[in-house]
């Protein structure tokens, strides 16, 4: 508003000057002159300060300095664009600083996931992928993930026991539809489902089969005892008594492993336990087995139940040499930094089994069986450790075992 009012003062002020000029009055048309001359220092100082400020502003502006203020000139219009520029300036420097913080905080805390997350670009390709996501990545879930539509979700066995439920979202960046990946691992819950009704079955089980035999063989031996002179009678009397007798041991099998004690964790050196095992597993294997080591040159401590990692080391070996067979073959166990392994040259584990090897009942030698795997499985999850059982490119078959 003073810029115009100084603009309207020099107008008339000129036109004063122009008419004392034609009138001849020198002396009213210099002063009317320098009345001009000052109404437009005045307009400039009216006009250039608050444009001068304007562009100091933009020049901060293009060179995001958020830092740096700028100072009152003493001109009323200049100074009120001073103060609406400085307090722009501090709320955007305070929400850069929020967002700055709130990315900081979110980039941690998706890191720090146990649930594997991806972020992808606009394309859909993906763009950043936390340590989750890369331990659970694989050719097999990377397929699943690409063919899942937006908003949907899938459970994936990508081998061994591991079982991941893998969906895909979005969120708007910039108005865009921009997808994100989230894997979680549902090993645990489904392995505590199988297992208590593993646990129930066997102990149903027992119980019925247990009276049942109680009683089958009380009247087995009272027709022994009636018909003792009867060869024939006593004949089928000792097969019907032995097979009473594998029955019991069947479930009394199974229910060895519901009564399994907790882990005890101690210190101890896996060389020595290998070393101090071997002798046993050399004359458990057959003679068309050999059975080699391959021990790290220092020792390897690890926190472990000596007692029960030593039956998952007789029933591991035990599984190698049944699924190799009469066949010459080797087994090897091998030891590193925080690692176990037995490795076998048999036939391998067939890709629609992998799924399946630890699960309860479930054998690929015999109908009536699948309690070795099983054991394994309930021991080293006591031992909270993480373990596979699969065949490599190399044609090996390998149980790595990797002690928390």
């Amino acid at each position: 508003m003073r810029n115009k009012v100084y603009f309207i003062i020099s107008i008339v002020l000129l036109l004063a000057a122009m008419v004392a000029i034609a009138t001849g009055k020198t002396t009213a048309a210099y002063i009317a002159m320098g009345s001009v001359l000052v109404a437009l220092i005045l307009f400039y100082r009216a006009v250039a300060l608050p444009l001068r400020t304007i562009r100091a502003g933009m020049d901060l502006l293009r060179s995001q300095d958020f830092a740096s203020r700028l100072a009152h000139v003493g001109q009323k219009d200049a100074d009120n664009m001073v103060d609406l520029y400085n307090s722009i300036i501090t709320n955007l420097k305070t929400e850069r600083l929020k967002g700055y913080e709130q990315n900081c905080f979110l980039s941690k805390l998706i890191e720090a996931s146990p649930m594997g997350i991806a972020i992808c670009d606009l394309d859909g390709n993906i763009e950043t992928q936390n340590q989750s996501f890369k331990n659970f990545s694989s050719p097999q879930l990377l397929e699943a993930l690409a063919g899942l539509p937006d908003e949907d979700s899938c459970t994936l066995r990508p081998g061994g026991m591991q079982v991941l439920r893998c969906s895909r979202h979005f969120f708007m960046d910039r108005g865009f539809r921009r997808p994100f990946f989230l894997v979680e691992r549902l090993t645990d819950e489904i392995v505590r489902a199988e297992t208590e009704m593993f646990h129930k079955i066997v102990r149903t089980m027992g119980h019925e089969v247990n009276n049942t035999l109680g009683g089958v063989i009380s009247v087995l031996e009272t027709l022994g005892t009636l018909h003792d002179n009867d060869p024939e009678v006593i004949e089928a009397v000792h097969s019907c008594s032995a097979s009473c007798e594998n029955l019991g041991n069947f479930v009394r099998s199974y229910s060895d492993i519901v009564k399994l004690p907790d882990a005890v964790l101690e210190f101890i050196d896996l060389n020595t336990f290998v070393n101090d095992s071997l002798p046993f597993l050399r004359k458990m294997c057959p003679q068309n087995i050999e059975l080699k080591t391959e021990l790290a040159a220092k020792p390897i401590p690890v926190r472990a139940d000596a007692m029960l990692l030593q039956r998952v080391l007789v029933n591991a070996v035990k599984n190698a040499w049944e699924s190799i067979g009469h066949a010459d073959g080797s087994i090897t166990i091998a030891t590193a930094p925080g690692t176990l392994q037995i490795i076998d040259n048999g036939p391998g584990i067939a890709p629609e089994v992998a799924d399946k090897i630890f699960s309860p009942f479930f054998s690929t030698k015999r109908a009536d069986r699948g309690l070795g795997l099983m054991l394994i499985a309930d021991i080293l999850r006591k031992h909270h450790c993480l373990f596979s059982l699969a065949t490599g490119d190399d044609k090996l078959t390998r149980l790595s075992i990797t002690f928390r």
